[in-house]
Parts: C-alpha cells; structure tokens; sequence
C-alpha cells in the first residue's frame, strides 16, 4: 500500500474531497481513508493509476506519494526531513500553505532545502529529476513527491461562453467533470444527460473517454449545441427526459442539470411533473447498482425516494444569493 495526498482546490467545501475518493475507489485494487485535512486528503492504496486520476480529476491540484506527515512546525518538519531516503537525483522542492496555516510556505521550502544541502542532495530549479511538495495546514505538513499534475486551465478554454453555441444557466466546466467523476463512470461506458441543453456535461465526458448521450426537448437548443459537439464522438437527440427512447438498464451513469432559474423552459404541465417523470424514466434506463448525478434547485429527497434511487450523498453549490443548487449523488 503506498500512502497519497491530494492537494484539493477551495472551490468547494465537499465535492473535491468525495471527487478524488470516487475515482480512488475505481482505479485502485484496494483503498482506505487515513486522513482529511483543510483541502488535503490522505489515502493508502494498493496499484493506483496516478496518471489516470490526475487526467480526470476536476477539483484536485496536484497527487503527491507521502514522504512525511509532521506537526506544523520547522523543527518537526526538519525532524522528519532528516530521516527521509530519497533517490539522489536532483530536485525541487515547493510548498502550498492553505488558508492562513503557518508556517509560511517560503520558510517550509528554505527548511526542506537546507537540511537537504547538508545531507548532500542537490537542487535544480530548472529541469529537476524530483519534485518534491508540501501541503500546510493548521495542524501538519505533508511532505511528498509530485505524482501526478491535474489540468486545472484546461477548463477555463472550455467556459461556457468561449464555446461556439452559448446558452445562460449551465454548469461550468469543472464543475460537470467532477460531477461526472462523483457517478465513477469508466471510460467506453454510456453517460446519459437527459436535460443536454448546450452539452457541457457530455463534452467534459467526452474528453476522458466516455459515451456520451444527451437528450434535449427544443429544437433550437438542439441545432445550437451540435456546433458545440463538433469533432467530439458524442450522440445527441431530440427528446422528451419523459420519455426515454432507451431500452430498459442500458445507461450506465447519467447526470443531469435539471431546468430552474430565468432561463429555463419547462415543456411540461409542471416542473414537480416533470421532474417525476424523467426520474421514473432514468430509473428503467440505468443499470442496477450505477450512479446517477442530479442537479436542482431544491430538495429532491421524497422524488428520488419514489423513483426508487438511493441518496448516496448530498452536497450544495451557492451560485449567487438567490440560488443555491441541491446536488444528489444516487444510486440505482
């Protein structure tokens, strides 16, 4: 078992702890929980796929191997530096204080350089073999070897209003994938986002692999968002969320942004109506024991509960003052 830390964007106070996890859980033989410190997690697991995480994770910085975790102290953190075995390949060492965590991050860096100098390793600022991180936060400093680098300005080429065909009211980027990674779906599975709009979750999915289906009820939408999937293998149709054009468990993850706010259209009679529908559609369509991801702008228990969905988790998302999304992870 090798022991990890993420190093978790602030974006959100819950999604990227349970982000990273969902994907650990999947892409590792066998895994558990050590520590969750403010926007660092730690986890032992056994044959993880770094790479593969740090190509898919949304809200996570960077994926470090643990050398060292010690009290948020220069002299511990000496303590610990002192006994480390390190390859003797010249290295880099740097340091992310979180929040108002103390030590600063340049006296962390200046400590792990000096003791390392005294024990004859030798530093290279500008094309190191080893870099090496530390993630302070108000208790400890953990102390380890870059493993993997997450993408993060990848997602700000795809906001929503760069993208040829624009729409108000959809999710951003990063947002979409880490909901996409909540439901662990695997590349060449099917996810199926049946309230499509302009396709920002079927792009995010897209991108790591995965079958993206989406259906959308109008027409203009429709036309606008096929500008948006061009060159990306992904299949979208003119629909009713009602009334899937699916056979029985044939999906197997879906997520979806639900109508709400000014720029939302519901055709149906109501939007209670709708939702209750679509859910009794999405629950013949996903396969037993998969995930689905759904986004509203209010409680949704007693609907998903009727529909026979299990609430994994529940996490909430303020948008501005007047909205404050509800986001249900569900399983089948």
């Amino acid at each position: 078992m090798t022991t990890y830390a993420f190093e978790l964007s602030g974006e959100h106070e819950t999604l990227p702890r349970s982000e990273a996890l969902a994907l650990v859980e999947i892409f590792s033989t066998h895994f558990s929980e050590i520590a969750f410190l403010d926007q660092c997690l730690i986890v032992e697991a056994e044959d993880l796929d770094v790479q593969l995480l740090g190509s898919r994770l949304a809200m996570t910085h960077r994926i470090i191997e643990v050398l060292a975790i010690s009290d948020a102290t220069l002299e511990a953190l000496a303590k610990s530096v002192s006994l480390l075995e390190l390859p003797r390949e010249r290295y880099l060492v740097r340091a992310r204080r979180i929040k108002d965590a103390a030590p600063g991050a340049d006296a962390v860096e200046r400590e792990v350089g000096r003791i390392l100098f005294q024990r004859g390793y030798k530093a290279d600022l500008k094309n190191p073999k080893m870099v090496l991180r530390a993630v302070i936060t108000t208790e400890r400093i953990v102390l380890g070897r870059e493993v993997a680098r997450c993408d993060r300005s990848s997602f700000e080429a795809r906001r929503p209003h760069l993208k040829p065909f624009f729409h108000p009211g959809v999710l951003m980027p990063r947002m979409a994938r880490s909901l996409i990674n909540l439901t662990q779906v695997r590349a060449g599975e099917m996810l199926l986002d049946p309230f499509a709009g302009t396709c920002g979750i079927l792009i995010e999915a897209c991108l790591i692999g995965i079958q993206g289906l989406g259906i959308e009820v109008q027409t203009r939408l429709v036309k606008g968002a096929l500008c948006n999937l061009h060159t990306l293998d992904c299949s979208l149709l003119l629909g009713d969320a009602k009334r899937l054009p699916l056979q029985n468990s044939s999906i197997d993850a879906a997520v979806l942004d639900t109508p709400y706010g000014r720029s939302a259209k519901i055709l149906a009679k109501s939007k209670e109506f709708l939702l209750k529908e679509s859910l009794s559609e999405l629950f013949r369509v996903i396969k037993p024991d998969r995930r689905m991801v759904i986004v509203a702008d209010s409680s949704l228990d007693a609907l998903l509960a009727n529909a026979g969905f299990e609430i994994i988790q529940k996490h909430t998302d303020r948008v501005h003052g007047s909205l404050t999304r509800q986001i249900f992870l569900c399983q089948r």
